[in-house]
């Protein structure tokens, strides 16, 4: 009402909000032709008190400052964990070749995975003619010592993975979005420390069956994370399985 009083007394029509603003865009000299104002002028601010123009530009500034540091940590982390992520699957091809049968493969890769990338859980539940089931499943499904590659030799009318058939055929990946029985019949004791979980399928001519890795953490496992690193690792594997049941 004060504002419209004064203006009526003066006879002199006031420039709108937006007026106010072109003119600041189209004047960028302005402030520095009135460098009182950056000091005089008080903007509200959250807390209910009233700063500074050059006080609100510097907390402004300070939030993109802090935003892109953020932003620089997240790149910089992306980094190491691709150079990681490489040097991982250098070792395991070094290893990988040199590897003298099935167990010697599943024994590499668990390694790799396990004790050298950190995942907590890895089980092996492979089909396949060049192996003799009689004591070998019995070993592995008895064997509580997580030091030992836990990976288990299973009939091809496995009820486990007959669970998984979509994800063999298709040879699909698949992180998350898996059912409390999934998870309880793939990692047996360990399946209550299970929050998240990846499925490696294996599918080649000879042998088939998955890899199953679990993590504690529910964030490491999720639907629609990136499988690159998880692809190649299947590639590797699948090539040193192939090899191996042709000789």
């Amino acid at each position: 009402m004060t504002n419209q009083s004064n203006e009526q007394k003066s006879g002199m029509e006031l420039p709108d909000e937006r007026q106010v603003v072109d003119y600041l865009i189209s004047h960028p000299e302005f402030f520095l032709e009135n460098e009182l104002l950056l000091h005089d002028l008080e903007i509200p601010h959250e807390s209910g008190s009233a700063i500074s123009l050059v006080e609100r530009q510097v907390a402004v500034l300070r939030d993109k400052n802090q935003h892109f540091e953020h932003k620089l940590r997240e790149m910089v982390d992306a980094v190491h964990d691709n150079q990681r992520l490489h040097d991982s699957l250098h070792r395991l091809s070094i290893n990988l070749f040199g590897a003298d049968s099935l167990d010697d493969i599943l024994g590499v890769v668990d390694d790799e995975l396990r004790h050298k990338l950190g995942t907590d859980f890895v089980y092996f539940r492979l089909t396949t003619d060049a192996v003799t089931l009689e004591g070998v499943q019995g070993e592995a499904e008895n064997d509580a010592v997580h030091d030992v590659a836990s990976y288990t030799y299973v009939a091809k009318d496995d009820r486990v993975l007959a669970l998984f058939d979509a994800l063999i055929e298709t040879k699909q990946i698949q992180c998350g979005l898996f059912t409390d029985e999934q998870i309880s019949q793939l990692f047996r004791q360990d399946a209550p420390e299970v929050a998240s979980m990846a499925i490696i399928p294996v599918s080649d001519a000879g042998i088939s069956g998955l890899i199953a890795l679990g993590s504690r953490d529910k964030r490491r496992y999720h639907e629609g994370m990136g499988t690159d690193f998880l692809t190649s690792l299947s590639d590797l594997i699948s090539a040193s399985m192939k090899s191996q049941l042709q000789k």
